[in-house]
């Protein structure tokens, strides 16, 4: 059931259509993450979007891209994930191409160019006229990027919510950290060479929030995990706990590892080795 859970929250923090087996290999055109550097936010400002993008064989062309945000349409009841019934004062929309060759990492995967999305004054007059708990447990202002390959045409398309609330600046969320990936208990300096255990150092705890329910102001905490992805080998689980070990059986000699942490509320950390 845990994993259940978790991978539909996946999917509402960045989409997705693979199947379970598939998700930590990695292939084709994906979007792994849309790193916020501010997930929570209580006034107008610019929030900077981190994409960690992967597209394996996709040779060292560019990626055109179109992104829009607004205010979450409702896509928890069914809503269509889109900007196009927003109001024009509250919607954002940008564009550009992504050249595959400024990835820091072998295999195209990597951070691909940061997009700096100034969420308006209008999004919390917006928010305000909504009721007190929607104020201050939170409402999503829906950032959406589609990502097209210039030869192939191949496409992918995510989304993720930033979160705008009446909170106090001490009480919003932040990203969580994480150390370096290690291997049979040590930092990982080259490419495995025989199954064995792989984890990841210095995970920041879970941390506690309030959250306005229908019988009042409840502390809650953050539901935190790691997901594992590579572009060689196999991992054990696509998915672990704070302390729990994962296991990675390699294949060839080079790969890309890498890792994106999250906190199950919008906060999102990664780390990437590459070989």
């Amino acid at each position: 059931m845990k994993l259940i859970l978790l991978s539909i929250l996946c999917c509402f923090l960045v989409s997705c259509g693979d199947d379970f087996e598939k998700k930590s290999k990695l292939s084709g055109l994906r979007v792994l993450a849309l790193k916020a550097d501010t997930p929570e936010i209580n006034s107008a400002s610019t929030v900077t979007i981190t994409p960690l993008i992967s597209f394996v064989g996709g040779g060292s062309g560019s990626l055109n891209y179109l992104w829009e945000a607004c205010p979450d349409p409702g896509i928890d009841y069914g809503a269509d994930i889109s900007c196009d019934s927003s109001q024009a004062s509250l919607k954002l929309s940008g564009s550009g191409t992504f050249g595959l060759a400024a990835l820091s990492a072998t295999s195209n995967t990597g951070d691909a160019t940061s997009l700096s999305v100034g969420i308006p004054a209008d999004a919390f007059t917006y928010l305000n006229s909504l009721d007190s708990k929607t104020q201050f447990n939170g409402l999503g202002y829906l950032f959406i990027i589609k990502y097209t390959d210039s030869v192939s045409g191949a496409s992918t398309k995510a989304f993720r919510s930033i979160k705008l609330s009446s909170k106090t600046s001490g009480e919003l969320n932040v990203n969580p950290t994480n150390g370096s990936i290690q291997f049979n208990g040590s930092n990982i300096s080259s490419y495995p060479s025989s199954k064995g255990d792989i984890s990841v150092a210095n995970l920041s705890e879970s941390e506690t929030y309030d959250f306005d329910s229908d019988i009042g102001i409840q502390s809650l905490k953050e539901n935190m995990f790691v997901s594992w992805y590579s572009t060689t080998g196999e991992f054990l689980f696509n998915r672990t706990d704070i302390g729990e070990k994962n296991t990675f059986t390699p294949s060839g000699t080079a790969g890309v590892i890498l890792i994106v942490y999250r906190d199950g509320r919008g906060g999102v950390t990664s780390s990437l080795v590459s070989f």
